[in-house]
């Protein structure tokens, strides 16, 4: 997982690592049962499944495919101008 995260983040990478050790684990399985507005935080980076996940470039894949959530993810974070914003754990 830290591989992969490292290859899609770059630069930006051991920030990443930490999010995503914080909000999952680095499980790709994660599920937070508790509902936002009718979403739940999944995979690696728990991001809000369907709200936030469905206005990524990944849309069309699962939110549990490890690489397709830490490009959704990569993607919020290039969007929010290189911001941890969307996510409770920051660096």
């Amino acid at each position: 997982m830290a591989a992969m995260i490292q290859q899609v983040f770059g630069q930006y990478a051991q920030g990443a690592l930490h999010v995503a050790t914080c909000e999952s684990g680095l499980n790709p399985n994660a599920y937070n049962p508790t509902s936002i507005g009718g979403s739940h935080a999944v995979g690696v980076f728990q991001i809000l499944y369907p709200s936030t996940w469905m206005g990524t470039p990944e849309a069309a894949s699962s939110p549990y495919n490890a690489m397709a959530n830490i490009l959704a993810a990569h993607s919020i974070f290039v969007r929010d101008g290189y911001s941890w914003r969307e996510w409770s754990c920051q660096p």
